[in-house]
């Protein structure tokens, strides 16, 4: 029973992913095809978190006190009607910079949803010790996802069509909330308790608790860096490909798998790499993505590109993966809704922010100038990851984790 409860989670988790990463590629392209304009791409990244980070607080006690199982079928439905919705404006032809940015505001608002919905679902629904391991499967089943969404994306819109890409997305996601549907239950019943309280309580009970853990704060602020420089360097790849490099949407596919494979091997390492660097890993990390960084933003050929967007991929999944595995495992079950997305709060607020600044970076500097810029956030946070490692917190849980890792 457990084995099949993993397996159609992984499932799950693979299909969501490859829909979502090769929806991105899509839309990204089709944005920047129709306007010629960085900004445009930075608006869509931009104004597209704007609802998340609005709701997100919200989320968090929905997450926490209703069934997360229902939630995370319900925003791969949403999901799955909008790609649908958006097909048919492909199909009549009124597809415009507005709808392809109004579709992706709704894509990311349940995003915000489904994931602190799923960790929740996850860490309710296998044993504790179990939890590391499912936790690192299952995100590498969405790495895997995503780089085949990326890689097969940009080929499909290169050889077809808009449309027909759009279908494949929309069909992904209707067999991920299928796969949902058959996840048992039996241990999800037992562990949702009813609750009385008003929100607002919930919200004021979860600020405390954050309070009380002030070492929650140094995990976000490298993790809200990581999604940065990820999102930013998803974002404006279409940009970099054909702007900077002069090349067609296929490479640009192939770009985007590459940094999807450096997730990949992130996922297939990620046990060696957090025993090697223990309380150093994000440290260790930052380094990696920092070399990306440079390498993407002197690129002098094709071949460089694709190893310094490698790089990024490897050093951010680490960075994202590895201390959210930690910011799991440290959280009561009573909270994990509310923490994941307060993390995504910073996460978006920082995409917010600073994806307009970028998109004008990229348009007075060019392309390449936006991951030489990345590396002032980088370097902040770098800061923050060696006082980090000097916390006795950090270091029991790194500690912690190599011991479970080398027992399994």
């Amino acid at each position: 029973m457990m084995g099949k409860k993993l397996k159609l989670i992984w499932g799950a988790f693979f299909l969501a992913e490859f829909g979502r990463t090769m929806y991105f590629i899509i839309v990204t392209w089709l944005l920047y095809s129709l306007t010629n304009d960085a900004l445009y791409t930075g608006l869509l990244v931009s104004i597209g978190f704007i609802p998340s980070l609005i709701m997100n607080l919200i989320f968090g006690v929905i997450v926490d006190r209703m069934d997360r199982k229902y939630l995370t079928i319900l925003a791969n439905i949403i999901n799955t009607m909008t790609i649908v919705l958006n097909c048919i404006a492909i199909l009549v032809q009124a597809i415009n910079p507005w709808i392809i940015i109004v579709t992706h505001m709704i894509i990311q608002l349940m995003g915000s949803l489904f994931r602190p919905a799923v960790q929740a679902f996850i860490a309710e629904s296998f044993p504790k010790d179990l939890l590391p391991k499912v936790f690192s499967q299952s995100g590498s089943a969405a790495i895997v996802g995503g780089l085949s969404g990326a890689s097969i994306g940009g080929i499909l819109i290169g050889v077809t069509s808009g449309f027909m890409s759009m279908i494949v997305v929309a069909i992904s996601f209707a067999i991920a909330t299928i796969s949902l549907t058959f996840v048992s239950r039996e241990q999800v019943s037992s562990s949702i308790e009813v609750t009385q309280k008003s929100i607002a309580t919930d919200l004021i009970e979860g600020f405390n608790y954050l309070k009380r853990n002030t070492f929650m704060f140094n995990l976000f602020g490298v993790m809200f860096v990581g999604q940065l420089v990820f999102h930013t360097s998803v974002a404006f790849l279409s940009v970099y490909t054909k702007e900077y490099l002069e090349q067609t949407v296929t490479v640009y596919g192939f770009l985007d798998a590459s940094l999807s494979l450096g997730g990949v091997i992130a996922g297939l390492l990620g046990t060696w790499w957090w025993n090697k660097s223990a309380n150093h890993i994000s440290s260790h990390s930052l380094v990696v993505v920092s070399i990306g960084l440079l390498l993407v933003g002197l690129a002098p050929s094709l071949y460089i590109a694709f190893i310094g967007v490698f790089l990024i991929g490897l050093g951010t999944t680490w960075v994202r993966v590895l201390l959210q595995s930690i910011q799991q495992m440290v959280t009561d079950k009573a909270y994990h809704g509310r923490m994941s997305s307060y993390r995504m709060i910073c996460n978006q607020g920082s995409v917010v922010i600073s994806a307009p600044i970028l998109g004008w970076v990229a348009n007075s500097f060019g392309a390449n100038g936006i991951y030489m810029a990345l590396l002032l956030p980088v370097s902040f946070a770098m800061l923050i990851a060696i006082r980090q490692s000097r916390q006795k917190q950090f270091k029991k849980v790194a500690v912690r984790k190599t011991w479970l890792t080398s027992k399994s």
